[in-house]
């Protein structure tokens, strides 16, 4: 059972939580909502087709890359302050990417919101799980961030439509200053300014060579979508080595980054796996269902996305009930029960008729939502159960950094997957009938083939160790996992 020793816990714990879910949905927004805004955005700025795709990787190189370091940094110095102030850092960048002029300044404007973002990801999570007693009242709490979480992600492509054909692309960004000046005030007056009882200093050596061996990781794994090229390999390789420096540097130290400690906890070390496979597997159905939806069956980013819209409602229900539901049946069965529902869903989209939206795209969605949505917040009480509180944000940003990267490694795969389909059944030719139906034979080679993805998910809550199998809630604060 973990110890409540890194702050005290708010006296709102519900304004608390609001607070903090808002600042989640303002992160996950920001990773996909700039999609459906590219289009304009590229007309206006004047941005180069090719490097188009920066306004998207430079957030998430920044996002993904800073996370587990900025997440130690907040049990060292104090979860609040870090929090606080990678809110203004991500407000301030949000109003610089709003004013842009040039694709220069809105690359790096884009680049200080990922940081920012970093900051405030694990710094909030840590808050919540410190906050909230470990048991039910977490479990709750949990259900909820997971909820609005996956609402943001599932409902990015609609808000971004939406803000752009309603007002501008340029509201995507504005709409931050507001919701971020809003949690700033409200985590500044009902958390208290406590600092950590603890005299350790970060590692500054060891956090830039994490930090450079992680953001070289997922650029690696964001390239890898487009095939395995020379660049691919080179990033790759470049953060192997980093990260194997890192390693020699911690074994060295006093006060390590990362604790090995914690990374032999098996709870955090499979509860991490499950949330990079569940990551995974929701990111590779969002994508090849969108393309599919868009180039097969014809529907517009505006109708694809309301296509999502009962998705996104299935998995905030489910999600917001996570914690009832935990109590009930415990993280074993809620996630084995998540990953079954995955894998119906994916089997109905590898197989569903070309084409057809209703008799099969739908259905899949909708089943694998409700996976996602079983899934989603146990996979994030497993990761954090048994974790001190001082950890808490060094086990929140390890998490993070999870989902991070286990989604866009799962879509390089299941995209090499698609296109070795759609390539070989056309000779490299994708225009008229023949194009689309070798489309849809590559989408539906990575439906099936990702099937192996709840399987794995399966696989390591089966690796969980017997006596953390949940029962139903003690009457008494104590393990999630009890």
């Amino acid at each position: 059972m973990s110890t409540n020793t890194a702050h005290p816990a708010s006296r709102r714990p519900a304004l608390l939580l609001t607070a903090l879910c808002a600042a989640q949905v303002m992160l996950v927004l920001d990773l996909v909502v700039v999609t459906v805004a590219l289009p304009s955005i590229r007309a206006d700025l004047g941005i180069a087709p090719a490097d188009l795709q920066w306004v998207v990787t430079t957030y998430g190189l920044a996002y993904g890359g800073f996370m587990i370091t900025a997440g130690r940094a907040g049990d060292l110095f104090g979860h609040r302050r870090i929090l606080v102030a990678g809110l203004v850092v991500f407000t301030v960048a949000s109003a610089l990417a709003g004013l842009a002029t040039g694709p220069v300044t809105l690359f790096a404007a884009r680049a200080l919101q990922g940081v920012g973002g970093a900051l405030v990801s694990p710094t909030a999570l840590a808050l919540l799980t410190t906050a909230f007693a470990e048991g039910e009242v977490r479990n709750r709490a949990l259900g909820a961030w997971g909820a609005v979480g996956s609402a943001g992600a599932t409902g990015a492509a609609l808000v971004g439509g939406l803000l752009t054909d309603l007002v501008h692309w340029r509201a995507i960004f504005m709409i931050n200053i507001p919701v971020g000046i809003v949690v700033i005030l409200v985590v500044i007056r009902i958390v208290g300014g406590h600092r950590p009882d603890r005299t350790g200093r970060l590692d500054l050596a060891g956090a830039v060579l994490l930090t450079g061996g992680v953001v070289l990781l997922v650029a690696a794994v964001t390239r890898a979508a487009e095939g395995p090229t020379a660049a691919v390999w080179v990033m790759a390789g470049a953060s192997a080595a980093t990260l194997a420096a890192f390693a020699v540097v911690e074994r060295r130290v006093a006060e390590p980054v990362v604790k090995a400690s914690l990374l032999a906890t098996p709870t955090v070390r499979y509860g991490n796996l499950i949330c990079a496979l569940s990551a995974a597997a929701a990111l590779v159905t969002q994508y090849f269902t969108t393309l599919s939806l868009q180039n097969v069956a014809g529907m517009s980013p505006l109708e694809t996305g309301l296509a999502f819209a009962p998705v996104t409602a299935i998995i905030v229900v489910v999600s917001g009930r996570a914690g009832a539901l935990v109590a009930r049946f415990g993280v074993r069965l809620m996630i084995t029960a998540g990953a079954a529902a995955t894998a119906l869903g994916l089997l109905l989209l590898g197989l569903a008729p070309s084409g057809a939206v209703w008799t099969g795209a739908l259905p899949g969605l909708l089943i694998s939502g409700l996976g996602a949505g079983l899934m989603f917040a146990p996979s994030m009480i497993v990761s954090t159960s048994g974790v001190p509180d001082e950890d808490q944000g060094l086990a929140s940003g390890l998490l993070n950094t999870s989902f991070q990267l286990g989604g866009p490694l799962g879509l390089a795969v299941l995209s090499a997957v698609a296109a070795s389909v759609t390539g070989g059944a056309t000779g490299g030719v994708t225009g008229g009938a023949t194009g689309t139906q070798a489309l849809t034979d590559g989408y539906r080679a990575a439906f099936l083939w990702s099937l192996a993805l709840p399987a794995l998910i399966v696989a390591a809550v089966a690796a969980l160790p017997r006596d953390t199998a949940p029962e139903p809630a003690p009457a008494h604060p104590g393990s999630a996992l009890e």
